[in-house]
């Protein structure tokens, strides 16, 4: 279930942030005893999420299962692996956290959903921690449960009967050839049979229903949102007096970290001066020029859903007066595209709000030359726009669903609806090897992002707590020791 202690924001804002919060030990204390360590959404939202896909399952006819993978595990190198994340479409439909385990459901049975487990293993538990076994799988919702090996031929066998598979397993590639070897036998005459089973990839149909988020998640997400404004805070104060880039990035991930969130949702970007012209830089590693912008875009992972919050800041505490004309531009942009999230407009109408924005400002500040409608028709401001503005967001950073896409008719755009969940991230970068732009420009790179929720009578930022406008940065950055 749910934790019901929720930490207010305030006292959010206040951790891992001293000096600027007078309060902060006291919030520090608080968020010891609550935090957001461990929260999980209820079982009944799995088992909504399972009945939404059993329903699309019994349209597609009788003799219909969906068979969803769990993610494998990664290794990182020799014979260690990657800390275990689960795939989000397996933990969407089950929330179940370790590898190794097999979802079947099965639109005609009464017992609609079996569970497939790793065995209960003593040893193994000794060293890697306890399994769920087939009790355990039981115990979060499951009709029936086996585990593996013995399990592998119960599994074979329900997929030979079914006459129609839907198949999850986005990143387990020797799954899926399992898959199709049980489905399509080396030699069989199954394709000229009057029985021709049929294969059917599922990872659209629960791409769609993760596109309108449930009340639950927006709960989650705006969870995962408040600690990465915290760890934003915290990574503001660190470059304040920071020699290298890493200072800054610890800044943010130690924070979070000691607020429950145990991933980030990507790996944090920790830019300064020319770096903060790569758009996923991911080294973090260098030192920091005096005078020089900080990028940061890092977002925390709460319940499994994540933010993706990006804020741009002087090192120095002040911008400069070039510094500030890039800042003011970007995010002139980043609000008129905010501006149009609403109920009834087009996914792609903010992008265009903000190119043409950025197009008119490139020229006023004589970044690009020419009339403005004649700079903007020939997409010339692509050289220092480079990216879209926006992205679903959810459980996975880059979250699913269809951006091309109108009333279930694919080539159209995508028509905002109650419940969407997205960020908005203009950018302006002029690297510092531009050699034709004035070198007053050079190294300039600023981001601008936010995550935005889409309500019946409008949007709403998820993450304005996090100051933007230049007064209100600066005013942070000023709070030091």
């Amino acid at each position: 279930m749910i934790s019901t202690r929720v930490l207010s924001l305030s006292a959010l804002l206040c951790v891992l942030t001293a000096p600027f919060c007078l309060d902060s030990v006291a919030a520090q204390t608080v968020a010891a005893k609550q935090g957001f360590h461990a929260v999980r959404l209820p079982a009944s939202f799995f088992a909504g999420n399972r009945a939404r896909l059993l329903a699309e399952l019994k349209k597609m006819g009788p003799g219909t299962i969906a068979v969803i993978k769990s993610m494998p595990e990664q290794n990182r190198n020799g014979d260690s692996t990657h800390m275990y994340r689960q795939d989000s479409d397996f933990y969407y439909l089950t929330g179940v956290e370790e590898p190794e385990a097999v979802a079947v459901l099965d639109a005609d049975s009464n017992q609609a959903y079996t569970l497939y487990v790793r065995k209960r293993d003593q040893r193994r538990e000794a060293y890697d921690g306890a399994r769920l076994g087939v009790e355990g799988a039981l115990k979060l919702g499951a009709d029936k449960a086996e585990s593996f090996p013995a399990a592998e031929e119960s599994l074979k066998s329900v997929v030979n009967k079914a006459q129609r598979v839907v198949l999850v397993s986005n990143f387990d590639e020797d799954f899926r050839r399992k898959m199709l070897d049980w489905i399509y036998p080396f030699g069989s005459d199954n394709n000229h049979s009057s029985h021709k089973r049929i294969l059917v990839d599922g990872r659209h149909i629960i791409a769609e229903m993760r596109v309108i988020k449930q009340v639950a998640e927006i709960d989650m997400l705006q969870r995962a949102v408040d600690v990465t404004i915290a760890g934003h805070l915290a990574a503001m104060k660190a470059s304040l007096s920071a020699i290298n880039e890493g200072e800054v990035a610890g800044g943010f991930q130690g924070s979070v970290r000691s607020m429950g969130a145990r991933f980030t949702g990507y790996d944090t970007i920790a830019g300064a001066g020319r770096n903060s012209c790569v758009l996923h830089y991911l080294t973090n590693d260098h030192d920091i020029e005096a005078g020089s912008l900080m990028l940061l875009d890092a977002g925390a992972e709460v319940g499994y859903y994540t933010a993706d919050v990006t804020r741009t800041w002087p090192v120095s505490g002040q911008f400069s007066k070039e510094q500030k004309a890039i800042y003011e531009l970007v995010l002139k942009a980043q609000n008129a595209a905010i501006d149009l999230i609403k109920p009834g407009r087009v996914h792609h109408e903010g992008f265009d709000a903000a190119m043409r924005i950025l197009s008119d400002g490139l020229v006023d500040l004589g970044l690009l030359q020419g009339d403005k409608d004649s700079v903007y028709k020939s997409g010339a401001y692509s050289r220092f726009t480079m990216h879209g503005i926006s992205h679903w967001i959810g459980l996975d950073v880059h979250d699913t669903g269809d951006y091309q896409m109108e009333t279930g008719k694919r080539g159209g755009r995508r028509v905002l609806v109650p419940g969407m969940a997205l960020t908005v991230e203009p950018g302006i970068y002029i690297p510092k090897d531009a050699n034709d732009v004035d070198a007053k420009w050079r190294g300039i790179g600023v981001r601008i992002e936010d995550v935005i929720l889409v309500t019946p009578e409008g949007n709403r930022n998820m993450s304005d707590k996090l100051p933007r406008a230049v007064k209100d940065v600066e005013a942070v950055l000023k709070k030091r020791d």
